[in-house]
């Protein structure tokens, strides 16, 4: 699938609340054996970029571990090893992890994505139209700070609706 079909597939799921809010934008550097960077913007500003180079550079493989392929992977990082205030480490996360997790998504419900062991389906379920107020606000205490931060984002933005 084109990538500029799949950006629109699953930004057409995001929540109401943060619609226009959230974007993923995903690039190649063609000069650079087509090394590739997704990343997301929130409120214009970006929060988070995911680099095949990272995850080769610091990881020594381009696939998360529990990203479904069957080419090289490299393990997840431990609780322990996590920088303070980080979403995700430098390196965690690649660009073609992001692609194919982005891809999964539109085959599984928003409960299935949340449930899943991957932070970043897990991160999309949270801003998944059919994830209700009460599953966002208990994934704020999701043991990946990635996905809690997207949780805290998405009911600030479901709170603020409300008031008015």
């Amino acid at each position: 699938m084109q990538w500029s079909k799949l950006k629109k597939r699953v930004e057409e799921n995001f929540a109401d609340s943060i619609k226009n809010r959230v974007e993923i934008f995903t690039t190649a550097y063609r000069r650079q054996d087509d090394i590739s960077r997704s990343w997301m913007v929130i409120d214009g500003k970006q929060e988070v970029s995911f680099t095949d180079c990272d995850s080769w550079r610091n990881l020594g493989a381009y696939f998360h571990e529990l990203t479904p392929t069957v080419c090289l992977k490299h393990k997840k990082i431990e609780e322990s090893e996590r920088q303070h205030n980080r979403l995700f480490e430098p390196g965690e996360f690649s660009s073609l992890d992001f692609k194919i997790m982005a891809f999964e998504s539109l085959n599984l419900s928003a409960q299935d994505c949340l449930s899943s062991p991957h932070p970043v389906l897990r991160s999309l379920g949270v801003l998944h139209r059919k994830t209700g107020k009460s599953k966002v606000k208990a994934m704020r205490d999701d043991a990946h700070p990635l996905v809690a931060f997207l949780a805290e984002f998405r009911w600030r933005a479901e709170s603020r609706g409300n008031a008015s």
